[in-house]
């Protein structure tokens, strides 16, 4: 019976060193995302053109300054009331922006605006920048940061 009792206490003691000696692993995981890591050039510029050169968006710009809708009010209706009686255009130019990762929706901006700079006169250009620059706004997206496109 002693022989049963100094083994149960040995094995007791042994537990309790084993326990004492036990560490925790602690593991981090970073996510990177693969697709786009850091907006860099190269990458908006394959995202620009896998949605035609944002086709849909120039497209609405170049209607909208065709028409009587290019004053402050319609930038103000239309930063107030997103999408409302705007067009086919400019609902699909959003669905466009909406496939742009993250990092790059300030540079498609900017690579649209340069598109239209070249294509346009300069009577039209402070009009078309706040319209490239409200475009996250009458889309209901949401920017990290504002995107503020160069004056000419």
């Amino acid at each position: 019976m002693a022989k049963v009792i100094a083994f149960a206490a040995l094995f007791a003691a042994l537990l309790a060193v084993a326990s004492a000696t036990t560490y925790t692993t602690v593991v981090t995981t970073t996510v990177v995302d693969d697709v786009n890591p850091r907006g860099g050039e190269d990458s908006c510029m394959q995202e620009y053109e896998q949605q035609q050169k944002m086709r849909h968006c120039q497209m609405w710009m170049q209607e909208k300054m065709g028409g009587k809708y290019m004053d402050v009010s319609f930038l103000r209706t239309a930063v107030s009331n997103p999408m409302g009686g705007q067009g086919e255009h400019l609902q699909q130019c959003c669905q466009q922006m909406e496939q742009i990762s993250a990092p790059c929706k300030c540079q498609v901006m900017k690579m649209m605006w340069k598109q239209q700079r070249e294509e346009g006169s300069k009577g039209e250009m402070r009009e078309m920048r706040e319209m490239l620059e409200n475009l996250p706004q009458m889309c209901g997206m949401q920017m990290r940061e504002e995107c503020r496109l160069s004056s000419f």
